[in-house]
């Protein structure tokens, strides 16, 4: 009798483990198909699938970004560069703006130094930024020679997959610093013909890494663009310039683009994304460190870490030994081969469907008309069952990515306003006083009337009775509310997309101004 019932629990686990062992078969066979069908699809439209279709031939004579990155190499650290920068379009509650390079000296809390942070307020002179620039004009006067040149590419290898290097982003955005600093220093002499050198430099920054084709890369160029608005902006309120000195600042601005090299970065997400996904496939190590490494964000949402039995294992003696055995060989090993095809096609239709969003968003010009497709994407991304976390461990980040869309708009949003602020300037210049609409910047000045990208309509603009203008976007909201530059409800905070509307800051009052530098020394 015992022996009868051996046998039939021996069948029984003979059958469980045949059916499991179908059953991963089977989840591994589904994928490969369907992940081959999804391809084709994808060829025949024509969406690009592999890093060679990322790759873009030039003669190596021709490249200024290695000569760029060499450079940046001689750049030695002074007393204010590159930690402390000096006071540039310090927002106020108002909505008004101090104008930076007119202050006397600035005063920092706690400033950071080579590694270490000086306690207390520690006030800066602009003598000792001058004295940073000129130990380092040399090298940067080499890098803007290099920013010149017709081609800059970073050659990123898409094929690398996990193993990509991103460290040259850290030093593009560091820049801003530099060419930033000098700006304002040579706007605080009165030395346009400088200031526009160095502010034209700092536009064309993004170029740097226009040419990368993947997300982060793309989101530090936004960065570098803000960075830069806030510098055109003191420029715009220094007087001598001459219309030529606007045209080109102007035609720096023009050159950018953000919304199209967005759905182009999303592009190359993807295929990178894709390359992780079949590197994984081939290495165990590889998939324990991506999954479970110490900078792994994988699972770190998963209900299962809620539930009784995780809890339970974490309180046991040897939780590290038992988890490390089941993660890195028995899980990482089933999902390597039975799930991470699944993987890989969730990551292109993923991705396929937020570049589609990305596209739309770059045709219609307007955040607005994307909102609802992105909301849905990331409420999509971030709905799975327990089978889905599994199966697709990676995806936990994914539904952050919809924020590019947003991002991409916000920065062609600050181009049409650095744009049509100095064509307003330009249109001042030449007429002696300001339009009284935007069209009367069309065609001296402007092509067309620029577009809000937050809702796909013109740019908003108001002469006012004192002689001076509004011009504004309305913000993230798509709500046009005249202007407003209230604050949003419960928030203290001053960045502009933080208000009612987006509007171009007018210059602090005296009285603000007063205001500013007595808080600055007393804090």
């Amino acid at each position: 009798m015992l022996r009868r019932r051996f046998k039939l629990l021996g069948k029984i686990l003979l059958g469980f483990i045949v059916l499991v062992t179908a059953f991963l078969l089977i989840e591994r066979w589904r994928g490969q198909i369907a992940l081959a069908n999804y391809k084709k699809e994808l060829r025949a439209k024509g969406e690009k699938l592999s890093p060679q279709d990322f790759v873009k031939p030039f003669k190596a004579e021709d490249n200024g970004a290695p000569v760029v990155y060499a450079a940046v190499e001689k750049l030695t650290n002074g007393i204010v560069l590159p930690y402390s920068y000096p006071p540039r379009m310090k927002l106020l509650e108002s909505g008004r703006a101090v104008v930076g390079f007119r202050e006397p000296e600035w005063v920092e809390k706690d400033p950071f130094r080579d590694g270490d942070t000086i306690k207390g307020l520690v006030t800066f002179h602009w003598a000792y930024l001058a004295a940073d620039l000129q130990t380092n004009a040399a090298a940067l006067a080499e890098i803007q020679a290099a920013l010149r040149q017709s081609v800059l590419n970073n050659q990123l290898d898409f094929a690398a997959g996990t193993k990509m290097k991103f460290g040259r982003l850290a030093p593009v955005k560091q820049l801003t610093h530099w060419f930033g600093g000098a700006t304002q220093l040579a706007l605080h002499e009165g030395r346009n013909a400088d200031a526009l050198q160095y502010l034209v430099s700092q536009i064309h920054l993004p170029r740097l890494l226009a040419e990368d084709g993947i997300v982060i890369s793309e989101l530090v160029r936004i960065a570098i663009a803000t960075i830069a608005r806030t510098d055109t902006w003191e420029a715009l309120q220094a007087e001598g310039w001459t219309d030529a000195d606007l045209a080109a600042m102007q035609q720096a601005w023009a050159e950018q683009n953000f919304a199209r090299n967005m759905s182009r970065s999303l592009e190359g997400e993807r295929v990178y994304m894709a390359q992780c996904s079949q590197q994984l496939r081939a290495s165990n190590e590889d998939t324990y460190e991506m999954m479970f490494g110490e900078y792994s964000v994988w699972f770190s949402g998963s209900d299962s870490q809620n539930s009784g039995w995780w809890k339970w294992l974490e309180e046991h003696p040897y939780n590290e030994e038992i988890m490390g055995a089941l993660r890195k060989q028995i899980f990482c090993r089933l999902w390597r081969f039975s799930w991470s095809h699944q993987s890989e096609l969730r990551t292109w239709q993923t991705m396929q469907e937020l570049t589609d969003i990305m596209r739309a968003a770059t045709t219609n010009a307007s955040n607005q008309s994307s909102e609802a497709a992105v909301s849905e994407f990331y409420a999509k991304v971030g709905d799975m069952n327990f089978y889905d976390q599994i199966r697709f461990p990676s995806f936990d980040g994914v539904g952050g990515l919809s924020r590019t869309v947003n991002k991409a708009m916000q920065a062609e949003t600050h181009r049409s306003l650095c744009l049509t602020a100095i064509a307003l300037k330009r249109y001042s210049l030449r007429h002696g006083k300001l339009p009284e609409n935007l069209n009367a910047l069309v065609p001296e000045f402007l092509s067309t009337v620029l577009v809000d990208y937050m809702d796909g309509q013109p740019i908003k603009y108001r002469l006012n009775a004192d002689g001076s203008f509004t011009l504004y976007s309305v913000g993230e909201d798509g709500k046009d509310d005249g202007g407003d530059m209230t604050l949003l409800q419960g928030t203290k905070s001053r960045d502009l997309w933080k208000r009612r509307d987006y509007v171009w800051p007018a210059p602090a009052t005296p009285e603000e101004i007063e205001e500013y530098r007595k808080k600055a020394v007393e804090n």
